[in-house]
């Protein structure tokens, strides 16, 4: 055994002996370092040599000089990441001819040895040379590029990464990843500093799709600091793999970008955006209205006789003035409203997301407002004046150029009118926006004056023709305007909040009404209340149900609390919470305006209801549209499944009253049996329909 050649030590394990037994000619056996430990005949004759002459030398004693460093490369790293590589190289016969050879290497750790399946290929020369150069390109890269590279494999999990990577990413060299693009050891940020959430980032989706990846910026936030990469991403098409990812540092790029931008985009005075950068913001800021249906406000704002100061006082004391100015118009707006400086006294302010016009009306105020306190300037006050112009996006344009020069323009009316005001860009939206906050002001006093009352419009049984509930509505009896419809006045107190306290009024009110009706003898009769979005929302309801029911000795079965549809499906599962706690006060729950919303049958089945009323829209056309009429019967059906009562508002003949019965709607609340009335009315009504004497 001493003097068993070494050759055969490292080929005595069975697997290898099996190898060379079942397939004598079809590898070459080398050693950790690239000496051959066995050839077969053919190779040995195809290099001219006797198989004695090969054994125990060198694959670089046979290989051309150029190749010897690839090669040499290739069981280095061999070495170090044992695995199965495909790499090309030279041979140089006996007779000094050049021969090309691909050769698949194995690695087998624990044999400590490589098999090398070895391919003539010296017809292709050219092309197994530019085999070669990409080999070597792609090493050159991967080993010496000041770029991070990471491959992953059809799942997103990374299976190597070169040097650069793991500096960046804080791996060891021979740590075994057990990491993913889904997850991540640092924080990963968008250039405008929203977080990159895993599974909804662009490397997830370029992965499942199989996509190019050009020119994306991310930042990685470590040790407190950000560092900036350019990410380029490409799928490997090759089975098993995914993406190869590239990470280029570009944070001393960005922080020079960074400082021209702020150059070129920002005032040194005010340190507030200039045109060129507010122009840049507006098209997002557009794109955003349009998908969600708002509208963007520009206002155009210029200091009224700005020049009067600094032709008296010098320029210096002009800046301070307008230093201050653009303090007290940031402090007056949104903190996700943007302003910038125009230049000289001018300055543009930008109100994203804004629901109606009212909403730039009343930001517009608060700047005017803001400008009656004086400004103390070098211990002396002064007094200044603003005067604002109003553009909408999209009504008065769809581009920024448009937009702003309409702005100017309303801006260079509320001049003319008599400075230090306010003016829209179309004289029409000045007239609606005044309305709708005469209305707002007017309401504020309606409150105090408890100018709002409370109609009841019955609900009648279509099987006994007896009514079994009453609908309490809000109505507005303005002294001078008289009746105020509700569609005018109830999206405005949804919007300035005056909703909560009106809603808290009626549930009052009705309540009350319930304890006078009860004492006059009605028994069996349900009261309902329609609950608002913003009301539904609030901490406070489910308190003042409890203490108004507790205030007035109302029985809770007695009262049903009327949601729509949209509303609780805004945000289901809180819905779902708040519904249970006014269950477990005793009162019931109605669907109103069921079939416009977007309820899903699933979250039906978990809602705590009682009843769905359907919507006014489908009754008026059941008579005429026959999709209608199948909508309310199959809603009836639904309904009755869910152990549900079904009513439906808004029936005025006797034919829909007749369908609405043969659809299985078990309630009609509309003009034909009754309209809105009085307390006092409603309670004759029940009384003469009860049978109920006084």
């Amino acid at each position: 055994m001493r003097n068993e050649p070494l050759g055969s030590k490292i080929l005595s394990g069975l697997t290898v002996k099996s190898l060379l037994t079942e397939y004598p000619n079809s590898f070459q056996v080398l050693d950790w370092e690239g000496n051959f430990v066995s050839v077969t005949d053919r190779f040995a004759r195809f290099l001219e040599f006797e198989p004695k002459e090969i054994v125990g030398k060198s694959i670089l004693h046979f290989t051309q000089e150029d190749d010897k460093e690839n090669t040499e490369n290739t069981f280095e790293s061999l070495g170090k990441n044992p695995n199965i590589v495909n790499f090309e190289n030279r041979l140089v016969t006996k007779s000094k001819e050049e021969v090309w050879i691909i050769w698949l290497l194995i690695p087998l750790r624990e044999s400590k040895i490589i098999l090398g399946f070895d391919r003539d290929v010296t017809i292709q020369k050219d092309i197994s040379f530019e085999f070669l150069l990409q080999q070597q390109k792609y090493k050159s890269i991967f080993d010496n590029l000041p770029m991070g590279i990471a491959i992953t494999d059809e799942k997103g999990k990374i299976v190597e990464t070169n040097k650069t990577a793991r500096t960046y990413f804080d791996i060891q060299d021979g740590e075994l990843l057990n990491r993913t693009l889904n997850i991540r050891k640092y924080t990963l940020i968008q250039p405008n500093g929203t977080k990159i959430y895993p599974r909804k980032s662009s490397l997830m989706r370029a992965l499942r799709h199989k996509e190019v990846i050009r020119n994306l910026e991310i930042g990685m936030i470590k040790e407190d600091k950000i560092t900036w990469f350019d990410i380029l991403a490409t799928p490997i098409p090759i089975e098993n793999f995914g993406l190869a990812v590239a990470f280029l540092d570009i944070t001393q790029r960005r922080h020079a970008e960074e400082k021209i931008a702020y150059m070129a985009f920002f005032d040194q005075l005010t340190n507030l955006p200039n045109r060129n950068s507010l122009i840049d913001k507006l098209f997002p800021i557009f794109e955003e209205a349009r998908r969600h249906g708002n509208l963007v406000g520009i206002l155009a704002i210029d200091l009224d006789n700005f020049k009067i100061f600094n032709d008296s006082r010098g320029h210096d004391f002009g800046d301070k003035i307008i230093k201050l100015v653009a303090y007290r118009i940031r402090e007056s707006i949104r903190v996700y409203d943007l302003i910038s400086r125009q230049g000289g006294d001018e300055f543009t302010v930008v109100l994203p997301d804004l629901s109606n016009e009212r909403d730039a009306a009343v930001i517009s105020e608060a700047i005017l407002d803001a400008m009656t306190h004086p400004f103390v300037i070098d211990g002396e006050r002064i007094f200044v004046n603003i005067s604002i112009g109003i553009a909408l996006y999209p009504t008065d344009g769809k581009d920024s150029n448009t937009l702003l020069k309409n702005a100017d323009s309303a801006l260079n009316l509320a001049k003319s009118q008599g400075k230090n005001c306010y003016v829209f860009f179309t004289e029409e939206l000045q007239t609606v926006v005044a309305e709708r906050l005469e209305i707002e002001n007017r309401m504020r006093i309606a409150i105090i004056e408890n100018q709002f009352t409370l109609m009841y419009q019955p609900k009648i049984d279509l099987y006994t023709k007896k009514p079994v509930g009453v609908e309490a509505l809000i109505r507005w009896r303005h002294p001078e305007r008289g009746l105020i419809s509700p569609n005018v006045f109830i999206p405005i107190s949804e919007e300035t909040g005056m909703i909560l306290a009106i809603g808290e009024w009626v549930i009052k009110s009705a309540i009350k009404t319930m304890r006078v009706w009860k004492d006059a003898g009605i028994k069996e009769i349900s009261m309902a209340v329609n609950i608002s979005t913003k009301q539904f929302k609030h901490e406070r309801l489910i308190s003042t149900i409890a203490e108004n029911l507790k205030l007035f000795k109302v029985d809770p079965h007695d009262l049903e609390v009327e949601l729509t549809e949209s509303s609780v499906m805004e945000n289901a599962d809180a819905a779902v919470r708040t519904m249970q706690e006014i269950r477990k006060l005793g009162a019931k729950i109605a669907i109103d305006d069921f079939g416009t919303g977007y309820s899903s049958l699933g979250y039906l089945k978990k809602l705590p209801i009682s009843s769905l009323k359907i919507d006014r829209s489908f009754v008026s056309e059941i008579t005429t549209d026959k999709d209608s009429k199948t909508i309310i019967h199959a809603v009836s059906n639904l309904a009755h499944n869910l152990g549900l009562s079904v009513v439906a508002e808004g029936a005025e003949t006797e034919e829909q009253v007749q369908l609405l019965a043969e659809s299985g709607v078990d309630q009609i609340q509309g003009f034909y049996f009754a309209r809105p009335m009085t307390s006092e009315d409603c309670l004759h009504f029940l009384k003469t329909e009860l049978g109920i004497s006084d």
